[in-house]
């Protein structure tokens, strides 16, 4: 038996590890409401045009921060240090998580983790073309002229880029909906934390 499997979370102490993942959750899931609340009010508000009226600094916040908050809780089910891993396993089991779950993918944390890092590298591989700072809108063709996008996301593909890494933000969405809900749940339920299940 690997310590993996040996150690869990004491009862006593799963309540900090619900709050700590709450506030992630919660952050992300506010931003889910935010873009569907603003995509929707500009449909309706704007049918002409609904791309142009689009908030994009604003919308752009929201799916950035949704980007941040999924790679914070990815770190509680998956910890980059194998001495962690035993927290990980517990929480996996607790939330029915199996390996192909959005939140495990590890561009989605290294593009935030070391988003530093990574601004230099693209920066410094020299940027030749149409460089846009933010975008929102259709996805299209990009012609004989590379553009290179700092953040955009993609209207009608559900697609959130940041410096040329690509995240289907549904699939996110999805599941920060999914464990916001269990950690309410458990967090009501006396701060345990109970089968996904269950």
């Amino acid at each position: 038996m690997d310590e993996a499997e040996e150690r869990n979370i004491w009862p006593i102490y799963e309540a900090f590890y619900i709050r700590s993942m709450l506030f992630n959750a919660r952050s992300a899931a506010t931003s889910v409401t935010q873009v569907n609340a603003v995509l929707h009010a500009v449909a309706e508000n704007s049918p002409e045009d609904p791309v142009a009226a689009l908030p994009v600094f604003h919308l752009l916040g929201e799916l950035q921060n949704l980007v941040v908050q999924s790679a914070a809780l990815s770190r509680y089910f998956w910890p980059a240090r194998p001495a962690h891993e035993w927290r990980g396993a517990c929480l996996r089991r607790a939330f029915a998580m199996s390996d192909d779950n959005p939140l495990r993918s590890r561009n989605l944390r290294n593009a935030i983790e070391h988003f530093d890092e990574q601004l230099d590298v693209y920066l410094e591989r020299g940027i030749v073309g149409n460089i846009l700072p933010e975008y929102v809108g259709p996805s299209s063709d990009r012609g004989d002229i590379p553009i290179h996008l700092f953040r955009g996301y993609f209207i009608d593909t559900g697609v959130f880029e940041l410096l040329g890494n690509r995240y289907e933000i549904e699939p996110l969405a999805q599941e920060i909906s999914r464990v916001h809900e269990l950690l309410r749940r458990m967090e009501s339920n006396g701060g345990r934390l109970a089968l996904a299940d269950a």
